[in-house]
């Protein structure tokens, strides 16, 4: 990606930029992200990128003549502190991001879910779609260690947010995702690929690639009920969103 960095909706980073020999002058942090749903790919190769004119702008650097020495650490001294990994899972939860296809419009979704996927002898997945007033599936107990897999038989990619729990990403793989029998599966033989360099830290947001199953691992300690959802504020407000109970149920609290 040389000087590029795919975020997603609600995604954060801390970016180290070094201005030591950029000339003088004004420049642009751009946006060349697409203008319609992302499902992953090359700028200019997969997809139009952004509109240069609007929201392929983001924010405008003035670099302007130095007026003093620069007391600044170079990037390539700059000493960041170690990361303590999570203990092992005790659970491992298979989930669903879905699509529900309009009656009336060809190929074009009607909303977009969540659901869970139970898996039989043979590595074959069916999900269940779960909507919002469902009762909650997802119950770590506290301080429970969980590894949660988001199979995305979408078209699109998602940016997966749980609340009130951080997490490190471990991998991705392809799936084979069977519409007709609304079942997933991992394509035998694929090859896992780690969390990409700008992944390795702890997340609250990460994005899962149609066609692949995403999954991360984080630890509950917060005991609670709380969300789990897409983070494009269409899909969140039209059933991709799910409730989740960390430890027993609390007075007040739904199913």
């Amino acid at each position: 990606y040389t000087n590029r960095l795919p975020m997603g909706l609600a995604e954060r980073a801390d970016v180290i930029v070094d201005f030591t020999n950029v000339p003088v002058g004004s420049y642009v942090l751009g946006n060349v992200g697409p203008d319609e749903p992302y499902g992953g790919g090359v700028p200019g190769t997969d997809f139009p990128v952004a509109d240069p004119a609007s929201t392929g702008q983001i924010m405008q650097f003035n670099v302007v003549p130095s007026v003093a020495p620069d007391p600044t650490t170079p990037p390539e001294f700059l000493q960041l502190p170690a990361i303590t990994p999570l203990p092992p899972e005790t659970v491992t939860r298979p989930l669903a991001l879905l699509e529900e296809m309009s009656g009336f419009f060809e190929d074009s979704p009607a909303e977009a879910v969540l659901g869970t996927v139970a898996f039989d002898a043979t590595g074959t997945g069916t999900w269940t779609k779960r909507l919002w007033m469902d009762p909650v599936t997802e119950d770590p107990a506290v301080g429970a260690t969980e590894v949660w897999e988001f199979y995305n038989a979408t078209g699109d990619a998602h940016p997966i947010h749980i609340h009130e729990t951080v997490f490190e990403v471990i991998n991705r793989q392809d799936i084979f995702v069977n519409e007709f029998d609304e079942q997933v599966q991992v394509v035998p033989g694929s090859v896992a690929t780690g969390p990409e360099p700008w992944e390795t830290g702890f997340k609250d947001t990460v994005t899962a690639f149609p066609g692949q199953v995403t999954r991360v691992r984080a630890q509950f300690n917060t005991p609670g009920q709380f969300v789990w959802h897409c983070h494009i504020v269409e899909h969140e407000d039209n059933e991709m969103m799910r409730p989740f109970r960390i430890g027993p149920a609390q007075a007040g609290q739904p199913g």
